[in-house]
């Protein structure tokens, strides 16, 4: 069954326990241009976006959680493609656009999540490289580049390589303490 967590103040709410109002503040998030100017796909209609929840209850290896502290909604996070066997998956971030900060706070809730709960030893995650801003954020959180796929986003009119980051258990500072 899927749960929530709480990281310290920080809860996170699991896509399947939202509710109405927070599914539809999920895709505001989501849809708003600043975040959207980063995402593979440019809109999500609210169709898609309830399917999208409604199939992930079906999905134990996708995980999306939209986080909040103190009564203020930081965004969302994801741990995706997890594989329980070779103990890997694969890390997703977008802030609430409307508040300046947060993506660290989710991202050490994720780790959180990630490492302790799951029991993985690494996560990686797909960033587009001329997005500078979430290159420096991951590289500060100590990411390290695995790779690039070359024109790997076809995206307003030209090819976009991705660059390929990761972290593994030994690089994480397991100074949080997780409770469901």
């Amino acid at each position: 069954m899927k749960k929530n967590y709480c990281y310290k103040n920080i809860q996170a709410i699991d896509f399947t326990r939202l509710n109405d109002e927070e599914k539809l503040l999920v895709l505001e998030f989501r849809n708003h241009p600043n975040t959207a100017l980063w995402m593979y796909s440019a809109f999500i209609s609210l169709k898609t976006h309830l399917q999208f929840i409604e199939d992930l209850k079906n999905s134990p290896n996708h995980r999306y959680f939209l986080f909040k502290e103190e009564g203020v909604y930081l965004g969302v996070g994801s741990i995706t493609k997890i594989n329980f066997f070779h103990k890997h998956g694969y890390l997703g971030i977008y802030k609430n656009p409307f508040l300046k900060n947060g993506g660290e706070t989710i991202l050490k809730a994720l780790e959180c999540i990630a490492f302790e709960e799951f029991q993985l030893n690494s996560l990686h995650l797909e960033v587009m490289e001329n997005n500078l801003k979430a290159i420096a954020f991951y590289e500060k959180n100590h990411y390290e580049l695995e790779g690039r796929l070359k024109g790997f986003i076809f995206k307003e009119k030209e090819f976009i390589d991705v660059l390929l980051y990761y972290k593994d258990k030994k690089g994480y500072n397991d100074q949080f303490s997780l409770k469901s």
